[in-house]
């Protein structure tokens, strides 16, 4: 088929559809322009799985068209009626559809254990119905269950082939039912940029609290799982993250988020400096070279010296710990390094899901939800846009390599200096 050919069969589809929807005497609209829009994509990654579209002839053929499968698809827009195409090799099942029920799935999930244990009201049972686009039962709950979390369970104990330079850690809190009781649990999330440029979901598991062993047995179990090549950890200031990370990863540099420690830094503060702080630090951190940031943090702490000493000892004690991205990292990665925004806004997003049910039944429907989430953010990342220009990483690698050769032979030139003046 030639591209005008290709072109006008194209169009006449898009019109054909067009007149379909226009025609349509159901009464919900909006769930058959979802219906249609689904099977479209359907059918384009089945053409793009055999290598040649519909009516075509071609050496890239892999397989053959094998006719159509009927599923029930329950959606928040209604229960669709979909034809999944197959074919003959058998290989082929659509992406958007299994990607589009998981975590759809685990929200349900969530919501119906926790309607049948009594955590939430009558509204709840509504919601699930209209979800999954019937009425359900603890057997078919602990089904579903079963099914996803096998699923789940595979993909967060996976292990790592590639190398990820950096990492970003941190952890939310969410409200569990835990023996009668409603409790605060912490989810603890890792994400990764591999080597080449590309956001990766790492790791997330739920803890009672954010104590040093649970950071010491999360790190850790990434440590297991293959994680390495790791040159920079972003994260906040929580006691028990350092430790864990020196003890795995001891060559790797921390960098304390710099959002996290400007909060810091204003609760020792006046609210009338807050401001001038504010700017004093911004100004630092926007300094391209360490020993410039580093000089601006030390002026702050000696200009609040005599005032506020409190707050100049926090300065000087801990404005380093905002430096760390300055050794591992080219001046054009510090913007999306130097703080935990790139985990932040996942964490506002599991939030938004999560603010439906409220109180979770029990920390598995927790971890199940995050990790359908999650698993579903993290295949959009590692097969999409480039996050950050990788060869600026080996760039700087090699700069700095060139710089330390170059001031080795100066140093051992000058410890023979020494050596004969002591033996003079």
């Amino acid at each position: 088929m030639t591209f005008k050919e290709r072109e006008q069969f194209t169009k006449k589809n898009s019109d054909d559809l067009l007149s379909e929807l226009i025609n349509y005497q159901g009464e919900n609209l909006i769930s058959e322009i979802v219906r249609l829009g689904i099977q479209n994509l359907m059918e384009l990654e089945r053409d793009e799985h055999i290598g040649v579209g519909n009516y075509e002839r071609g050496e890239d053929r892999r397989s053959q068209r094998n006719g159509f499968k009927s599923r029930t698809l329950y959606t928040r827009v209604g229960t669709l009626a979909l034809q999944v195409p197959q074919t003959r090799d058998g290989a082929f099942y659509p992406s958007i559809l299994e990607r589009y029920q998981r975590s759809e799935k685990a929200l349900v999930l969530a919501l119906a254990e926790a309607y049948l244990q009594g955590v939430s009201t009558r509204k709840m049972k509504m919601i699930t119905e209209q979800l999954m686009g019937k009425e359900f039962s603890s057997a078919s709950i602990s089904r579903f269950s079963a099914t996803l979390d096998a699923e789940l369970e595979y993909w967060r104990e996976r292990s790592f082939t590639k190398e990820y330079p950096y990492v970003v850690v941190d952890a939310r809190y969410e409200s569990c039912r835990v023996d009668s009781k409603i409790i605060d649990i912490a989810c603890l999330i890792a994400l990764g940029i591999d080597s080449e440029g590309h956001r990766h979901v790492l790791g997330m598991d739920t803890a009672w609290s954010e104590s040093g062993d649970s950071w010491e047995r999360f790190i850790g179990g990434l440590k297991e799982r293959g994680l390495r090549g790791v040159r920079l950890f972003t994260s906040d200031d929580h006691p028990g993250i350092h430790p864990a990370i020196k003890k795995y990863y001891p060559g790797a540099v921390w960098q304390r988020c710099q959002r996290h420690f400007t909060v810091n830094v204003m609760d020792h503060a006046p609210r009338s400096k807050r401001d001038d702080l504010y700017h004093r630090l911004q100004t630092a951190w926007d300094c391209k070279e360490y020993e410039d940031a580093r000089a601006v943090l030390d002026k702050i702490a000696d200009d609040y010296r005599e005032k506020y000493p409190h707050l100049a000892d926090f300065v000087s004690e801990h404005a380093w710990e905002t430096l760390g991205v300055y050794q591992a990292a080219p001046w054009e990665h510090h913007k999306r390094l130097r703080t935990s925004n790139m985990i932040e806004r996942v964490n506002q997003e599991l939030k938004r899901r999560s603010k439906v049910i409220r109180i979770f039944p029990n920390p598995e429907s927790c971890r199940r939800l995050y990790t359908a989430l999650l698993k579903e953010w993290h295949e959009d990342w590692a097969y999409g846009k480039i996050y950050l220009r990788m060869d600026l990483l080996w760039e700087f690698e090699t700069e700095n390599q060139t710089q330390q050769q170059e001031r080795a032979p100066a140093v051992e030139s000058n410890t023979m200096k020494e050596k004969k003046i002591t033996v003079a």
